[in-house]
């Protein structure tokens, strides 16, 4: 079987397109957050909803869904709070909000007899704790063979004997210093992942955001600074 596995797309709707348009898969598999950041929430989890991806809670999703904090970086946590109470919580439908909210914070699953676990953060902090390629190295994990996080960003495998760790990096916002959208493919059958990455108008993007964001001038340019340089 052919897995597609992303996290972090962030309300980036080209990057998105992108991705579903240009790769053949059997099953999607999304480690959470789709909003926040970019400027087409409504119609990133309508993509995701109506394909019947198979998802996880990221730290977003609950703050724009809950009004939680959504416990970020600080270099952006700024530019989180202000595109969720500008461009996400004004143009998600109330019924697309609560959606949003009601996955899961973590998803078990067999896939050809790989046991998966689905989660956005770490084991035991799902939503908030930042696990860096070193640190995978040394979690223990039972009941699953693949456990697939994002939240960092950055795309990394570890594979060990008796757990892979995979993280596909961010779709929508990659912090790696590559601004293409990144992914991953799972064969299930081969047990192999291929990380890959696709190019998308990220100026098409950005006119949207400028548009959505209106006069904070501080956060489109941290924003735009981040889309186009993945840093």
């Amino acid at each position: 079987m052919k897995v597609l596995l992303f996290s972090d797309i962030h309300a980036n709707l080209e990057a998105l397109e992108q991705i579903i348009n240009n790769t053949s898969y059997d099953e999607v598999l999304f480690a959470g957050d789709i909003v926040d950041y970019g400027p087409n929430p409504k119609e990133v989890f309508d993509v995701i909803h109506n394909l019947r991806v198979k998802r996880v809670l990221g730290n977003h999703d609950v703050a724009a869904a809950r009004g939680t904090d959504c416990r970020s970086s600080p270099a952006t946590y700024a530019a989180s709070v202000a595109t969720r109470k500008r461009i996400t919580t004004q143009l998600m439908p109330k019924k697309s909000l609560e959606a949003l909210g009601k996955a899961g914070k973590k998803l078990n699953l067999e896939l050809d007899g790989l046991r998966i676990r689905m989660l956005h953060a770490a084991p035991g902090d799902e939503l908030y704790q930042y696990i860096s390629k070193d640190e995978a190295s040394k979690l223990e994990v039972d009941g699953a063979d693949l456990l697939l996080v994002g939240h960092t960003h950055i795309a990394y495998e570890v594979k060990r004997e008796n757990l892979w760790v995979v993280n596909p990096g961010s779709a929508g916002m990659p912090k790696d210093g590559d601004p293409r959208a990144s992914y991953a493919m799972l064969d299930t059958v081969k047990r192999q992942v291929e990380f890959r990455r696709l190019a998308y108008d990220v100026e098409l993007m950005l006119s949207e955001l400028r548009k959505q964001i209106g006069d904070d001038e501080q956060i489109y340019d941290q924003l735009s600074f981040i889309f186009r340089t993945g840093r």
